[in-house]
């Protein structure tokens, strides 16, 4: 690949923004209340079949966000006596956020750095999506699927 085609690639990546990607997505955003239960949360993250949700106080917005990982902590350090207790004790406060406008590169590059997987969306207090590394991979993908096909139709005249 020639300089100027790699630059133009690498450009058109990083101009990807949150926005873009949530907008490919579904638009349900699937939330629990500081005082939902470990139980009903792992219930919750069964029945959608995803890893982690923001955790929202109605007064003020999100607060939190409780993943897997916090469920198998509270397990472990509470047993069973967990599954009674509200969420507001097990999730992690005050979690990194991203707005529309951030680049998915940058999003990804805090994602990994910090070694987390999901990351609230937000505009102000309210919570618009939650972003994954799978969503940001999978985007990256169909990018160089159409990157690969404009450059072999380019080779091809």
């Amino acid at each position: 690949m020639s300089q100027d085609a790699h630059i133009a690639f690498e450009h058109a990546y990083s101009q990807t923004t949150v926005g873009e990607l949530l907008a490919e997505k579904e638009s349900v955003v699937f939330s629990v209340t500081v005082t939902t239960s470990l139980a009903a949360v792992i219930a919750e993250l069964d029945i959608h079949k995803i890893g982690n949700m923001p955790v929202v106080d109605l007064n003020t917005g999100l607060v939190g966000v409780v993943s897997e990982r916090d469920v198998m902590r509270a397990i472990g350090e509470f047993g069973e006596t967990a599954m009674a207790r509200p969420v507001k004790d097990f999730m992690t406060r005050n979690p990194r956020t991203c707005s529309r406008e951030d680049k998915i590169v940058d999003v990804m590059r805090i994602m990994t750095e910090s070694r987390f997987r999901h990351m609230p969306v937000v505009d102000g207090a309210a919570v618009e999506g939650v972003i994954s590394i799978r969503d940001i991979v999978m985007h990256r993908v169909k990018e160089v699927e159409f990157e690969t096909l404009r450059l072999k139709q380019l080779m091809v005249g």
